[in-house]
């Protein structure tokens, strides 16, 4: 992890130790592992004592970044899941760097450690933390070596940017347009789809006849998304999509965190017996021990066909 190190200037040694009052290492600690509870209670004690915190919290940031092997090795590590939700709710401009840089680490790394949260939450809090520049959030979107997901809730973190006023429609849009030559990613990458996704619901009209050519050439996969849904959307009309697009922007909102994690599947165990239809469908956003296990059944069935590829050679 040396390299993470010297990359992101994270992993120092610190000479001096943090002294703090007894709550907020309560909270801290309470943060730390993962037994199954939503601690609502500790995190309203963080919010109350939100300028005390929220160092401590882009230093638990700042410790992954040094050490990401750690939590990788220790699933039940969840303090990470409670710092960058946290940062995100209360709009910290000092947390954004280390954000993007956590969100940077190559490969599917990130998405390992962070789960849903990559894709469910991440543009929310690029948003919120970016203090209106769009800079760092441009810089991971284009980050070749970063997780696709994550360049794409960078890419997504600017179309929500277009709603609250930071930067033009056309802008984005324009930026958007520049992605779909075919080299922005591996071949197989779902990272066109996702784009095109962003492209629709901010209402294609300008962008129509790249979209046409990355239709024909293979780039964008059908699967993610049909042309049709693009005809439909110009038949709407920009206001309409504009309109469908904020809903999404409010079920999103981290003003209300409670409500944002509080009904994650990590927090509400599977009841014996038949499930009632409330019960929360999603995987946790934060699960590392079902990452663990899906990497290693990937890796068992890998083997079982390099077994067979052997011994077809025979």
């Amino acid at each position: 992890m040396r390299k993470l190190e010297s990359e992101f200037g994270y992993g120092r040694n610190k000479v001096e130790i943090r002294m703090m009052d007894s709550k907020i290492a309560e909270i801290l600690e309470g943060f730390r592992n993962f037994n199954g509870v939503y601690h609502r209670g500790l995190v309203d004690a963080a919010v109350e004592r939100k300028d005390e915190i929220t160092p401590c919290l882009i230093e638990v940031l700042e410790n992954l970044l040094s050490d990401p092997g750690k939590y990788i090795e220790n699933p039940d590590l969840f303090d990470l899941t409670y710092a960058v939700m946290l940062l995100g709710h209360f709009r910290e401009p000092e947390a954004h760097k280390v954000i993007v840089d956590v969100f940077s680490i190559p490969g599917r790394l990130s998405h390992d450690l962070f789960g849903d949260i990559v894709t469910e939450d991440l543009p929310m809090i690029l948003l919120r933390t970016c203090n209106g520049s769009l800079d760092r959030i441009k810089s991971l979107a284009l980050n070749k070596s970063a997780d696709d997901y994550c360049r794409s809730s960078a890419l997504h973190a600017m179309a929500y940017a277009v709603l609250e006023g930071i930067v033009s429609r056309e802008e984005v849009l324009a930026f958007y347009g520049n992605l779909f030559t075919g080299d922005e990613a591996s071949e197989d990458s779902d990272f066109w789809g996702l784009l095109a996704c962003l492209v629709n619901d901010l209402y294609p009209e300008e962008l129509m006849d790249t979209i046409r050519r990355a239709f024909e050439d293979g780039v964008i996969n059908p699967g993610m998304i049909g042309y049709p849904s693009f005809e439909r959307n110009l038949d709407r009309g920009r206001e309409s999509c504009l309109r469908e697009f904020r809903k999404d922007f409010e079920r999103n909102s981290l003003d209300n965190l409670h409500a944002r994690m509080s009904w994650w599947a990590c927090f509400n165990p599977e009841p014996k017996g038949p499930l009632p239809i409330s019960y929360p469908a999603v995987h946790p956003p934060a699960s590392r021990t079902s990452n663990k296990k899906q990497k290693k059944d990937q890796k068992k069935k890998k083997n079982m066909a390099k077994a067979s590829r052997r011994k077809n050679r025979r």
